[in-house]
């Protein structure tokens, strides 16, 4: 007397009593399995009936309990479509703002495009056969203006009066007219070897380029890497780089370092660099 009701339809106890009512098991091996008396088993199992409305164990035993509703299917229809339109709006908001973050994050990681820089199409690239083994993608090449040739034949084709920059991989390297590729270099073109080391420009491009100092290293040939020299008015330019290590990022990097060390003509004639003056 004075306990309060359950909120439960029965007790804990009752649903261990009715487990076991579901095993088949008597009054007496229900008391023995819970460590009760036979009066206290008999009096959970006239509750059990009493509670469910039942006149036998085995309708106890047979009943299952109805799947509890939800608590929004509660709500009038207006209010459920409302909460629906509500929780599809904020699911579609969510999306939008993941996007914008990841748009964000991929800012720094865009392709760069030279579509309003001087060198945009002025970049010519003797790419070998595989793509895989491309310095970038071919949509990346295209966005950042680089024409591609596939033979040396195409490639020399390619290279104009205009041409700011040319990239050569070191598969094609060795079929290049050497005397042409420093002829490209004295009229101040960037000279990038793909897979070439500094120390073998002078063996495999003819190149020897002044003023370069500074021990360079070799790069293993399990990494991907280039060369870059150029003959600016203020001096020449050296550089080497990895491209295997973040593949999106330093393609940027090439792309800034061709587009520094490139000279374009101003209007009266003079070579300047692309992107700024000397």
């Amino acid at each position: 007397m004075g306990r309060p009701r359950h909120p439960d339809i029965l007790t804990p106890r009752e649903w261990e009593v009715l487990a076991l009512l579901r095993e088949r098991l008597t009054n007496e091996d229900i008391a023995s399995r819970l460590g009760i008396t036979l009066d206290g088993a008999k009096y959970h199992v006239s509750q059990i009936l009493s509670k469910l409305g039942f006149s036998t164990r085995e309708e106890a035993a047979a009943w299952r309990p109805p799947e509890k509703q939800r608590w929004w299917m509660a709500w009038p229809v207006w209010a459920r479509i409302i909460g629906a339109a509500t929780i599809a709006a904020a699911v579609a908001g969510l999306a939008v703002l993941a996007l914008g973050v990841v748009l964000r994050t991929r800012g720094d990681e865009e392709v760069p495009s030279l579509r309003d820089n001087a060198l945009y199409g002025r970049i010519v690239y003797l790419a070998p056969a595989d793509h895989s083994q491309w310095i970038a993608a071919p949509e990346q090449l295209a966005e950042a203006g680089i024409v591609t040739s596939a033979t040396p034949d195409q490639f020399r084709q390619a290279v104009t009066s205009d041409t700011a920059a040319i990239i050569i991989d070191r598969g094609w390297a060795l079929q290049l007219d050497r005397g042409w590729v420093r002829s490209q270099y004295e009229q101040g073109v960037v000279i990038v070897g793909i897979g070439i080391n500094m120390s073998e420009m002078p063996s495999i491009l003819g190149l020897s380029p002044v003023g370069i100092s500074g021990d360079f290293g070799s790069y293993p040939e399990s990494r991907r890497f280039y060369s870059l020299i150029s003959k600016q008015p203020c001096g020449g330019g050296a550089s080497q780089d990895y491209l295997d290590l973040h593949p999106q990022s330093q393609f940027n990097l090439l792309i800034h370092r061709m587009a520094n060390d490139a000279t374009v003509p101003n209007q009266g004639g003079e070579m300047l660099k692309a992107e700024s003056q000397c």
